[in-house]
């Protein structure tokens, strides 16, 4: 198979925006399997996404892939044989490779056409495109305070940079990164859907992705949470949800939960892209003096650990972001 007759799926959105339920629903279908997020492919392929690797490298990278990230907790059995795997490549292009080794995992499922799930590649979709020139996006967007709310409420407790004016901020970014790359992409390759529209009309929600990414629809996509429950334990701390049925409970709950101030920031730093979304904005009223020092000093925070990150990414000392 030459690198443009493979068409993985990527799925990419913003942190806590109905990804992980898109990747079941799809993962549902008997010809798809999309595994645990990868977060691997910029951190190896950023500066080299079409150079040919060294049979060494590709051993290299297949233990790092098999020693520290949480993409291989649904693979059967033992890992591949790092030298034999890099010698059955029929070429040492990191396409090459990863087709191989995503077919593989996708086989030990049943499936015959793999994809990917990792929030992160809404910024590198372009990278991901010079990998896999056939490669298709679909882009999932939800309500950017539903998100806020819902990335505080699993990652604030843990995780320093995560605060309200971060989960603002990055929306914006991951949003509008990955909508820039679809427009270069065009309408074969990137497709865009609402959290919201999935959950009130899942049917014909994926009936329009399986039409765009030239699959025949099943039913038993929408029975999703059968396949979460074999899967995820019941105590999941992140992706407990997705092992329930369809339910509208969780939209719009930044109107009942999310504090005042907090509305206040994420529309100050979001509102414009939540209004060209067509997310209807709340009256609540302009920032008061008594809130501006908290904004300055989470803008001067975001700013600060974001430049940081940078400068270790470009070492090679931090993953990709």
């Amino acid at each position: 198979m030459t690198v443009s007759e493979i068409r993985p799926i990527f799925i990419v959105g913003v942190h806590r925006s109905g990804t992980t339920l898109l990747r079941y629903m799809l993962g549902s279908h008997s010809r798809i399997y999309i595994p645990p997020e990868s977060d691997f492919i910029p951190y190896f392929f950023l500066r080299t996404p079409t150079r040919e690797l060294g049979d060494e490298q590709v051993a290299r990278i297949l233990r790092t892939i098999f020693e520290r990230y949480r993409f291989v907790k649904e693979w059967k059995g033992n890992p591949p044989d790092p030298v034999q795997f890099a010698r059955s490549l029929p070429t040492r292009t990191p396409a090459s490779f990863l087709n191989a080794l995503y077919s593989a995992y996708a086989s030990q499922y049943g499936a015959e056409r793999w994809g990917d799930k990792t929030p992160i590649y809404a910024s590198y979709i372009s990278l991901i495109h010079q990998i896999f020139p056939a490669a298709q996006f679909l882009h999932i967007i939800r309500d950017g305070r539903d998100a806020a709310l819902s990335m505080l409420e699993k990652y604030e407790r843990d995780e320093f940079h995560v605060d309200i004016f971060f989960a603002a901020r990055n929306w914006v970014r991951r949003i509008r990164s990955a909508q820039a790359a679809g427009l270069r992409l065009g309408p074969k390759l990137y497709y865009e859907l609402r959290y919201e529209n999935l959950i009130d009309d899942p049917e014909g929600e994926l009936r329009a992705v399986c039409a765009f990414l030239g699959e025949s629809y099943e039913s038993g996509m929408i029975s999703y949470h059968r396949t979460a429950r074999e899967r995820i334990p019941a105590d999941s701390h992140f992706f407990s949800n997705v092992r329930n049925p369809l339910s509208r409970q969780r939209i719009g709950r930044w109107q009942q939960e999310m504090e005042v101030a907090d509305q206040r920031t994420v529309q100050l730093v979001a509102g414009a892209l939540l209004s060209e979304l067509g997310y209807p904005l709340a009256d609540v009223g302009p920032i008061p003096v008594s809130e501006l020092a908290r904004l300055a000093i989470l803008a001067a925070k975001y700013v600060t650990l974001q430049s940081g990150r940078r400068v270790l990414q470009a070492l090679g000392l931090f993953p990709p972001i």
